[in-house]
């Protein structure tokens, strides 16, 4: 079902509402876990698209979006996008709020549609994005046993 909606909202992703505003702050969210947040006004029959830029493999993305009303609302990648049949990261519908989180799967452009091409008016939304960059797993330090002897007297050169 996903893939059907998109392919339905693939060509409206032309169109972008305050795109570089969220999108330079997304940037910056997902290297210092910073919230971003736009608002953006749907007409009935028409979707907007706001686009995250660079998001880097494995930053969490927690997305919450207020809307006066009913609108569908799906995170698709670019490069999904470029598919014949599109398939998004997340997809669902809303009547006033919503929120979900993902974790990005490959590195690139991302864009957070908000469709309201069945809705009977216009819809005044808010979504607030916050991305935090995956966190390095920690570092162990080797355990000491039979390998460090091991180590420790190995000849220093040719034998």
């Amino acid at each position: 079902m996903p893939g059907a909606v998109l392919a339905r909202l693939a060509p409206a992703l032309a169109l972008y509402a305050c795109a570089g505003l969220l999108a330079a702050a997304c940037t910056a969210a997902s290297a210092q876990g910073h919230d971003a947040q736009v608002s953006v006004d749907i007409p009935k029959g028409k979707t907007k698209s706001v686009r995250l830029r660079r998001l880097p493999l494995g930053t969490s993305l927690a997305v919450a979006v207020a809307a006066s009303g009913g609108l569908r609302v799906a995170l698709v990648s670019a490069r999904e996008l470029e598919s014949p049949t599109p398939r998004a990261l997340f997809s669902g519908g809303l009547e006033h709020k919503m929120a979900f989180k993902v974790v990005i799967p490959e590195s690139g452009d991302y864009y957070l549609v908000l469709d309201n091409r069945r809705g009977a008016d216009d819809v005044n939304a808010t979504a607030a994005v916050r991305a935090e960059a995956r966190r390095a797993p920690p570092v162990r330090p080797a355990p000491k046993g039979k390998a460090d002897e091991r180590a420790q007297s190995a000849p220093l050169g040719p034998t």
